[in-house]
């Protein structure tokens, strides 16, 4: 993994993304040395989605096998005012 300061992030941001994308590097940016947010290749990142979405999916998996109530996410979303993907409307 590489680190970069935002400060030096800012200074050389194509470097950055050269390196997540490209190279498929994590790297990860610091504020006043403490971690503050990673940039990672859009691969990576369907990955980790994937991965989410899997447990997600083993979850519901188990609550329907326990007989617990379930909401449909359309409704769930309209509950909370979102759009039916669940985007902000």
């Amino acid at each position: 993994m590489t680190t970069y300061t935002l400060s030096q992030a800012r200074a050389h941001l194509g470097e950055v993304v050269r390196k997540a994308r490209y190279g498929r590097e994590v790297v990860e940016l610091t504020e006043h040395g403490e971690p503050a947010a990673v940039v990672i290749s859009p691969q990576l990142l369907e990955y980790y989605r994937g991965l989410e979405d899997a447990q997600d999916l083993a979850e519901a998996e188990r609550v329907t096998a326990e007989g617990r109530p379930t909401v449909a996410h359309a409704e769930a979303a309209a509950r909370f005012g979102l759009a039916p993907d669940g985007r902000p409307l």
